[in-house]
């Protein structure tokens, strides 16, 4: 087993979850609770009602009057079990649930779309899937059935407990003599059963991803002819996987078996003790006799007890990833608000560092761009390009600085504001399983289909999107790979056409392109940026010889700035890169040419 350590929470934090999950429902959850302790407690008169039953059919003489009487009133709280268990499971059978899991996923929606992205960029895709899947299922669909069980193996005993002192105190202090013992039981099986759930989550995650490396990697493994060696490492995982679910069902079957053990020495050490009085004429045979069937009607529900543990585990586990999406906080909009009066952007004195890391990726950063101006940030790979687009457009907040767009602080606008002054075309392009219509129009929700087609023909994309068989209507997922790369950025250049946002920023749209579809995509490119603030992230220095402005990041510092030639001139950071670009154009060429 697994050397760390491992907690678990108590039932009271559960049941306080489970509450708040509820949300508006919760009202309806404490009443099913209610109803559940109520049908239970009836069960338990019922069956502690075996006693006079017995009494009055093992009489010297036997009245049926009397035999009825107790007869009824069992079968009344009989039927009042029923009738509260099923008033109980109201919540469970009149849709409750689906109406509370619904809720959950649109708070679980609404707070990841307010999440800082540099938050959201710390979560798997695996991890968002399974928070708003199987976490949702397993912390809201099992609320009413787990509360069920768990009141039936706790009140039910109490009250027959609590009936049997008064009847026979020394039987009913045998009982209350063995409970204790279930407290360690209970304890042991918290504590293997979140070990094992943790154990077994992990060997799952490693499985996971060793799966997907696998696939993804087939083509590449199959080209050096190691698929085989591989599959053997994906073997090994899932040998992993075997084992640790081997050891925690060792672990937690022990528990048990010694509960089984447990319930089947009570029931013999009372009907010792019993006999006993009975042949002392301490005790009636009939009283011994219910007191038997009673105990021997609870070794059942008894025996769930432990059962029962590890819903609360997965329920608590659950809870707890959801909590961990609910609990984040947005960025604080300062006030009072702002408004861009222009489409400049001005960064002063920024630093920023990412969550966990000790180096800076942005050191005190001051620059300025511009409105329609063509600006580029060059640097090696590392050295804050990237943080510098996505801090403008408020990934996270600087942890010193300011950022001004229009002379409005980012942190002072309306997020969905300061995102229409955006456009984005990003290097990797990503694009929706919907038609390509819809992919378009993401652009711009209200857009007809005559503008999202404007657009196309802007984007230089429309003639190949008409000779798909379906045009318009054909869904990404269904033609798949068969969309070149150039074909691709063209979409989402299109998507960026369509919401003709004042501010582009472009990160080396046509870095991963052949020749051809280069030149398309930069037909595409010079359409969107007409009238715009351009800010390009760039690799390749000769396509940004003509910006207004160019800026040199070197390990999170601005070095360098200014127009191609001086910085050219300068021999500095920037001159070197040129050179260097410069030489291998030369070698390629040269290479050609022999």
């Amino acid at each position: 087993m697994s050397s760390k350590h491992h907690h678990y929470a108590p039932l009271r934090k559960v049941f306080a979850l489970s509450v708040e999950l509820a949300g508006s429902y919760a009202g309806g959850y404490k009443r099913s609770l209610g109803l559940f302790t109520l049908a239970f407690i009836a069960q338990g008169i019922a069956f502690c009602l075996f006693y006079p039953l017995l009494k009055a059919v093992f009489a010297p003489t036997f009245v049926l009057g009397d035999v009825l009487f107790w007869f009824g009133w069992m079968t009344f709280f009989s039927l009042l079990f029923c009738v509260l268990k099923w008033m109980g499971h109201d919540f469970d059978y009149s849709g409750y649930i689906a109406e509370v899991t619904h809720d959950l996923r649109t708070k679980l929606g609404s707070a990841l779309r307010q999440m800082p992205q540099e938050e959201l960029s710390r979560y798997k895709t695996g991890e968002l899937n399974a928070i708003f899947s199987s976490n949702v299922d397993e912390s809201v669909i099992h609320m009413g059935v787990v509360a069920s069980l768990f009141l039936q193996i706790t009140v039910v005993p109490l009250v027959v407990l609590v009936v049997s002192f008064f009847i026979e105190w020394r039987l009913a202090l045998v009982m209350l003599c063995f409970i204790p013992m279930v407290i360690p039981l209970y304890l042991w099986k918290r504590r293997a059963g979140i070990v094992e759930k943790s154990e077994f989550n992990e060997a799952n995650a490693r499985l996971e991803a060793g799966f997907v490396e696998y696939v993804q990697g087939l083509p590449v493994l199959r080209a050096l002819n190691q698929t085989g060696k591989n599959a053997q490492n994906l073997n090994e995982e899932i040998l992993h996987v075997k084992r640790v679910q081997a050891q925690g069902i060792d672990a937690s079957t022990l528990p048990l078996l010694i509960m089984g053990v447990l319930i089947e020495v009570t029931l013999l050490v009372l009907l010792g003790v019993g006999s006993y009085l009975v042949d002392e004429t301490l005790l009636a045979l009939p009283t011994l006799a219910a007191m038997l069937v009673i105990v021997s009607r609870l070794s059942e529900p008894l025996s769930l007890f432990l059962g029962v543990i590890p819903m609360f585990d997965l329920m608590d586990s659950a809870f707890l990833h959801i909590k961990s999406i609910l609990n984040t906080k947005p960025l604080e909009r300062q006030t009072p608000y702002e408004v861009p009066k222009t489409f400049d952007v001005d960064v002063e004195n920024v630093d920023f560092s990412y969550r966990g890391e000790r180096d800076k990726a942005l050191d005190n950063v001051s620059l300025s761009f511009k409105e329609r101006t063509l600006n580029a940030i060059v640097g090696t790979s590392g050295s804050g390009k990237t943080t510098l687009t996505k801090l403008l457009m408020r990934y996270a907040d600087p942890q010193k600085g300011t950022i001004r767009i229009g002379g409005a602080d980012v942190r002072a606008m309306d997020n969905e504001i300061l995102m229409r002054h955006f456009s984005v075309v990003f290097q990797d392009v990503y694009l929706f399983d919907d038609t390509i219509l819809n992919n378009i129009r993401m652009g711009r929700a209200d857009a007809s289909d005559e503008e999202v087609e404007e657009a196309a023909k802007s984007a230089f994309c429309h003639e190949f999107i008409a000779r798909l068989p379906q045009g318009y209507q054909t869904r990404i997922g269904d033609i798949g790979g068969s969309l070149s790369g150039g074909e691709r950025q063209r979409i989402s250049i299109a998507r960026a056409i369509l919401k003709n946002a004042p501010i582009v920023i472009l990160d080396e749209p046509t870095a991963a392109l052949d020749t051809e579809s280069e030149v398309a995509v930069q037909k595409a490119i010079d359409a969107l940026v007409r009238d715009k603030t351009i800010i390009v992230i760039a690799h390749r220095l000769s396509t940004i010889s003509g910006a207004d402005t160019i800026c040199v990041f070197h390990e999170g510092r601005l070095v360098e700035e200014g127009t191609h030639e001086s910085l050219v001139a300068k021999e500095g950071k920037y001159h070197a890169m040129w050179r260097a670009q410069q030489r291998i154009k030369a070698w390629n060429l040269s290479t050609h040419v022999c």
